[in-house]
């Protein structure tokens, strides 16, 4: 059995390298399209473009790898089962279930290593890459200003661009809207049919070149109707601290896939306990605004404390008690207000604790689905063995589709507070297993898994006796 098991997992190792490159490649396509577009359009460096390209290995290697056991599962029991060794192994008395064992095995040192590198890598390579993009973004802040959206260039300024040219820093269709002060509602605009953008290395600053626009504004707030435009051939903006040259800003802020195991499960128990916390001050503000003061009027007009005739017509005529009855509708309306803005804040806790705990499932999720796949690969790749490879990598592509639809699907209702999050990531295993199972069971029997029918039985009335032997004399 020994050598049996050794030759399992060594028909397999070949199959599982080449689909983990197959399915890498597959996935750092999207990756490959922004660091061509970072070196050679964006003019970034060389060595921190490949840097990305590298760091960003590390998410689609942990979703490579459960793909890549599918694949040499399929590809190396089909090939086994095409060669009759299947057969030969059952006509020995060998079952299924003894090639199962050392695929499984292999499949379960695998996913144990996966669960480690979710832990200990994964994170850590994950917040090298952001701290990387965050301080290519803060060097080259032309790479923050998206072609025909709206950038926030500074908290009182925006800007929108048709177009723009990273090399040159040349753009067009400009339109920037200044705040003279937070809060102003009527924003300074200016439009250009063209521009540039320069960078001042020497005083880290950014030089906006306007040519061919105008300026609209309201020169006094307090004059609203008083509308100015202003024409101009070429205008200026300079921007403090917008350019500087690359330096590594050592962000320690970390998001939810940036976190280990560690950190995922102390930053949920903070959002639940910001969600205790939250739900006290709810109940306080209702107990100690709401109850008391709606108590000062009559019950059949507590419904309608905010509405204009909350207060009956005879008891505007006592000064004294209607002046209680606005500071009362007046905290009625700031307790309404806490209560609602609480609720925002519980809302935007729980959302947290929620991607908090999706990332952490998702870590052995995962590693486990290589397994699965282990278990569902087997009575797949017997029942396909005549339909050669491509037939293989087309069924595990089919299966893991599947599979990751199941998984994101589930980390947005999850992340949206519709799903629990151990039932969201969980799912897609359950479901696999769940029909993996009779599948294995079934091949394991030697019942054909793709045939409806099993072989037909003789129709008519089954001889006996003399009549039966007689016939066969004449035959």
């Amino acid at each position: 059995m020994y050598l049996i098991y050794r030759h399992l997992l060594a028909s397999a190792a070949g199959p599982f390298v080449f689909g983990w490159f197959v399915i890498t490649f597959l996935l750092m396509i999207d990756v490959l399209f922004r660091y061509v577009d970072l070196f050679v359009s964006k003019g970034v460096p060389f060595f921190l473009a490949t840097k990305v390209l590298a760091l960003s290995l590390g998410y689609t290697f942990a979703l490579s790898v459960p793909m890549a056991v599918l694949i040499a599962v399929l590809m190396s029991v089909g090939q086994m089962a095409n060669d009759n060794e299947i057969t030969a192994m059952k006509a020995c008395g060998i079952s299924l279930w003894a090639v199962l064992r050392p695929l499984l095995f292999g499949a379960a040192l695998i996913a144990a290593g996966l669960t480690a590198y979710n832990h200990y890598v994964f994170p850590r390579s994950n917040h090298t890459l952001a701290n990387l993009l965050y301080d290519i973004n803060r060097s080259k802040p032309m790479l923050e200003i998206r072609e025909q959206q709206f950038t926030d260039l500074s908290d009182q300024m925006m800007i929108y661009v048709g177009s723009k040219d990273d090399k040159t820093g040349a753009i067009t269709n400009v339109q920037i809207f200044e705040k003279q002060k937070p809060g102003d509602l009527s924003p300074r605009m200016t439009v250009a049919a063209r521009g540039r953008i320069v960078p001042d290395h020497a005083t880290d600053s950014m030089l906006i070149e306007l040519y061919d626009g105008e300026i609209h504004e309201v020169p006094d707030p307090a004059e609203p109707d008083v509308y100015r435009v202003i024409r101009f051939k070429q205008h200026n903006l300079q921007l403090e601290n917008m350019e500087r040259d690359f330096q590594e800003s050592g962000r320690t802020t970390r998001g939810d896939r940036e976190m280990d195991l560690n950190d995922l499960k102390a930053a949920a128990a903070e959002e639940r306990r910001n969600k205790t916390m939250v739900f006290g001050r709810v109940r306080d503000a209702s107990a100690t605004f709401l109850d008391w003061e709606l108590g000062l009027l009559d019950p059949a007009r507590r419904a309608n404390l905010l509405g204009p005739d909350a207060l009956p017509d005879d008891a505007r005529r006592d000064g004294a008690l209607e002046r209680r009855f606005r500071s009362a509708r007046t905290n009625a309306e700031r307790a309404a207000e806490s209560s609602r803005h609480q609720q925002r804040l519980l809302q935007t806790y729980a959302a947290r604790e929620n991607r908090y705990m999706v990332e952490f499932h998702k870590k052995f999720s995962i590693p486990f689905a290589c397994m699965v796949f282990a278990l569902l690969g087997i009575p797949m790749a017997v029942t396909t063995s005549r339909s050669g490879k491509g037939v293989s990598v087309s069924l595990a592509l089919g299966v893991y589709l599947v599979y990751y639809a199941f998984l994101m699907a589930g980390e947005k209702l999850a992340d949206k507070g519709l799903l629990d999050p151990a039932v969201a990531m969980w799912s897609a295993n359950v479901f696999l297993l769940v029909a993996g199972v009779p599948m294995f069971v079934k091949a394991a029997r030697e019942s054909s898994l793709l045939s409806i029918t099993l072989r037909p039985r003789r129709r008519g009335p089954r001889r006996s006796g003399p009549a039966a032997a007689t016939a066969g004399g004449t035959a």
